[in-house]
């Protein structure tokens, strides 16, 4: 490789080589990045612009000149939340907080729902549709809700707007949870960048153990049985329905360890630079009703639909049935954000019905008192395959092959075929099962081997990484699988 060809890599954005946290190349860039910051963070001017100038790189590297898109964003956001904050006309304000919320969501819905939008048109007419080539810029739909979460905010009086457009920039730009989460709310987040700055040991620590979780979850766990599931969701038909349900298990942690994975890694990232953001993932495939499950996946977004969608359209306040339109429109929007297609729609659409089937059955069906073990493992057993069978219409390319993805394995199923899948399958059923044991242990003993790590000395934590990064390597495939969710 000549220096043109180093350049290009290291500098140059090249669309078919995002770079992602699991990438070599970000290792460079953020181990140059976190020594340069180690000398200047104390200074928060130097510190801002340092996390801002890196933060706008990460995001290039990403996805190239659309870095225009998010800067137009911040530059709106914060002066109309400015004006807001200053006016005292009820009208005006309103009518800057619209714009401000229509801009954001027509950038957001050209780019990204365009398609869906002509394709559904087109449909209506019996004609053909070509759909247009519009690239989806990495992160928009993470963005833009953060930064309508703050200018709502704003508006509601419940924050004051940062003091100048750098805090503003970098709060928005902050590259660890800039292009796939968690979505960050200006409340938690705003109040760190104005405080004295101060890297301690635990947070160091923690960081460390974030970033060796997420690297396992994603590069290690996801990616691995992520080949696997490309087969058998690729080509439904030309397994049998024992293969398609392992597919189906299998794409149930691939999403998990992914997604989490990379909050992991953000969180840790954000963590080794003095800053906290929230949990976004709490073990979700542990919960015991389908509500449940919602506060402990994707934690950011449930409570921004909760606080942004669910409570504006009416929530709890107008009665059992309008309660369940709203919370049903909820899941809609939640399911269209997910994804420019249909298939999601449904998904977000299925997924509001069985929450309001669970607020109903407890209505005449209390909990019980005492425990059962009995009935919290069947509760446990319909809630994870009612979440894991909709993942289907969440992977499959269709409605069409995520039918007959689900059909195959009720009318196709045959055990016999267990003992050749662990022959020809065995590494995959490795990794699926410790996916799931690392999934279900206990808090304490998660905690313990945490513990376990902080007290092991720095050459120890260096053979660990060491470790884990060789088993990356000898696992991935010729491409680096991207984000599931990197382009949301």
């Amino acid at each position: 490789m000549n220096w043109s060809e180093i350049f290009n890599t290291l500098i140059l954005y090249k669309p078919d080589e995002p770079m992602l946290f699991t990438s070599g190349i970000f290792l460079i860039w953020f181990s140059l990045f976190l020594w340069v910051y180690s000398f200047i963070y104390p200074v928060k001017l130097y510190r801002t612009v340092w996390v801002i100038a890196f933060s706008f790189f990460f995001y290039y590297k990403s996805s190239g000149i659309y870095l225009i898109i998010l800067c137009f964003s911040i530059l709106l956001d914060y002066y109309v939340a400015q004006w807001i904050y200053q006016s005292t006309n009820k009208n005006f304000r309103k009518t800057l907080l619209l714009i401000s919320i229509s801009c954001n969501l027509i950038l957001l819905g050209y780019f990204k729902y365009t398609n869906l939008i002509l394709g559904s048109f087109y449909s209506l007419l019996n004609l053909q549709f070509e759909p247009l080539d519009i690239f989806l810029p990495i992160g928009i739909s993470f963005y833009t809700f953060q930064t309508i979460s703050y200018i709502v905010d704003v508006y509601k009086g419940e924050i004051k707007p940062t003091e100048n457009l750098l805090d503003y920039t970098f709060y928005m730009s902050f590259f660890p949870h800039l292009v796939a989460g968690p979505i960050v709310r200006a409340r938690d987040f705003l109040p760190q960048i104005y405080q004295k700055l101060v890297i301690s040991n635990e947070y160091v620590q923690e960081g460390l153990w974030m970033i060796l979780k997420g690297l396992i979850k994603k590069a290690i766990i996801a990616d691995y049985i992520a080949q696997y599931n490309d087969l058998v969701f690729g080509s439904v038909t030309h397994y049998s329905g024992f293969e398609n349900l392992m597919g189906l298990y299998g794409y149930a942690m691939q999403i998990y360890c992914d997604f989490s994975g990379y909050s992991d890694m953000a969180i840790g990232f954000a963590l080794l630079m003095g800053y906290r953001l929230l949990p976004n993932f709490n073990s979700p495939y542990v919960s015991l009703n389908i509500t449940e499950f919602w506060r402990r996946w994707h934690i950011s977004l449930s409570h921004w639909l909760r606080d942004y969608v669910y409570i504006p359209q009416g929530g709890n306040r107008k009665g059992l049935f309008w309660q369940n339109i709203f919370l049903l429109n909820t899941m809609l929007i939640g399911g269209l954000w997910h994804g420019a297609d249909w298939k999601f729609v449904l998904w977000g659409g299925v997924h509001g019905f069985a929450l309001i089937f669970h607020k109903l059955f407890l209505q005449y069906f209390p909990k019980p008192h005492q425990n059962s073990i009995f009935l919290d493992f069947l509760s446990w057993f319909i809630t994870f395959h009612l979440v894991a069978f909709l993942w289907v219409y969440f992977r499959a390319s269709s409605f069409h092959d995520a039918n007959l993805f689900v059909k195959h394995i009720f009318m196709n199923f045959d055990i016999a075929y267990l003992i050749p899948f662990l022959n020809v399958r065995t590494l995959f059923c490795i990794l699926l099962s410790l996916g799931f044991t690392l999934h279900f242990m206990p808090n304490p003993y998660k905690n313990y081997m945490f513990i376990k790590f902080s007290k092991t000395p720095v050459w120890g934590k260096a053979i660990i990484f060491v470790l884990v990064i060789q088993i990356m390597i000898q696992l991935r495939s010729e491409t680096v699988q991207p984000f599931i969710y990197f382009q949301f």
